[in-house]
């Protein structure tokens, strides 16, 4: 979870003026990301965004500054400020904590409450090794930080599941069952809630992927009681290249979808999403509208949602801000490599090893990895020096 985090800046500014129904769904959007980013269909990107600007069709506007650690490069804070008209004033703020392997371990997330910064919301990650096994939701309703929301995830090769859990205020109760499965070309979510000791079916989404391995299709569906009903479908058009220029949103009439809202956007030359817009469908006729604008970067490795009609997005390269190993002084061998890889590296600190699809399966303090357990194929290799530098290679395994 190391540079790319998904941002919260919005739920956060909202958190006081929303429902527990839609505070949830926000919360539990985030299950999908970290699955998804498990089956290998969101990665890890050096394009992370710098600051994002927006507003909706009331003419609010807010702004996101994102703050990286010079050293090691992680995102460490998100200031959002907001514009009602009167003048820009702070409106919220989170703040990351990592683990000594890079994992963030906590998010701080605040409001602010006309003189100072006020705890909203704290969240805390746990990892059964590298991968992600428990997030546990704490929030302030007015008497200090309390119990919230666990999610507890399992990962059984094509198969994952998050089950969730919610606070009594006495002890933890299971309320919904998350399962995914994924096939070549699809991923199939089935949400279930707990009713009279029994799980009860309550919603299904379809994701169809495309030869990148990059989500085009979204359809969700509803349990009528005996058979699963459309209810919503998001499409993502590629047009061919490799990220997608416009995104649709329709609901099923009874009989056939009707498009409610249209996204457009635009990209710079690095695959980053730097200016997206909003559309309201109102009798075939295109209208400014505002809804969750889904901005990806890293070609989608990542993606942020900004609430609005309009977005901008500034993104920096943080291989550019520090890179301080020289490909001469980093040596990976043999070539290919077979059960054993040797790394050579001036000021070596660690090391990494990802799929081509940004993946992370490997982690070393010491300067030789064991890669036997790894399929024949292209890798990378990322390898840090204790000056806080970085710098990948590809490298084949046998």
């Amino acid at each position: 979870m190391k540079k790319v985090i998904i941002a919260l800046a919005v739920l956060v500014m909202a958190f006081g003026n929303v429902g527990f129904a839609q505070r949830n769904a926000h919360l539990k959007s985030n299950a999908t990301t970290n699955v998804l980013k498990h089956f290998g269909v969101r990665g890890e990107t050096d394009m992370v965004p710098l600051a994002a600007h927006w507003h909706d069709t009331y003419d609010t506007y807010y702004s996101t500054e994102y703050t990286y650690d010079e050293d090691e490069l992680y995102l460490v804070e998100e200031v959002t400020r907001m514009n009602e008209g009167d003048g820009w004033t702070n409106s919220s703020r989170i703040q990351y904590e990592y683990g000594f392997f890079g994992n963030v371990i906590e998010m701080l997330c605040q409001e602010w409450d006309g003189s100072d910064w006020a705890d909203a919301m704290i969240v805390s990650y746990s990892y059964d090794e590298d991968l992600l096994s428990e997030v546990v939701y704490q929030v302030d309703l007015g008497s200090g930080m309390e119990n919230y929301l666990k999610e507890v995830y399992n990962y059984n090769g094509d198969e994952s599941t998050v089950l969730y859990w919610e606070w009594t205020g006495t002890t933890w109760a299971s309320s919904e069952l998350y399962t995914y499965t994924y096939s070549v070309g699809s991923i199939e979510l089935v949400i279930q809630y707990m009713q009279g000791g029994a799980w009860q079916y309550d919603e299904r989404q379809l994701f169809a992927l495309n030869f990148d391995e990059k989500v085009e299709e979204i359809i969700v569906q509803d349990w009528s009681g005996t058979t699963w009903v459309n209810d919503e479908r998001t499409i993502y058009d590629y047009d061919g290249g490799e990220v997608f220029d416009t995104k649709g949103i329709y609901v099923w009439t009874g009989d056939d979808w009707a498009q409610e809202y249209h996204f457009i956007y635009e990209y710079d030359e690095n695959g980053n999403a730097k200016y997206g817009e909003c559309f309201y469908v109102y009798d075939g006729n295109l209208m400014d509208g505002d809804n969750d604008i889904e901005m990806a970067y890293g070609y989608g490795a990542a993606s942020n949602e900004y609430y609005g009609w309009r977005v901008e997005v500034e993104y920096v390269d943080l291989t550019s801000v520090k890179d301080n190993i020289s490909a001469s002084r980093f040596l990976v061998y043999p070539v290919p490599a077979q059960g054993e890889v040797f790394i050579e590296a001036e000021g070596f600190q660690k090391a990494e090893i990802y799929s081509l699809t940004g993946q992370k399966l490997m982690e070393s303090l010491r300067d030789r990895m064991n890669v036997s357990s790894l399929s024949s194929g292209l890798y990378i290799m990322k390898v840090y020096d204790r000056e806080g530098g970085c710098a990948t290679q590809r490298f084949v395994v046998k």
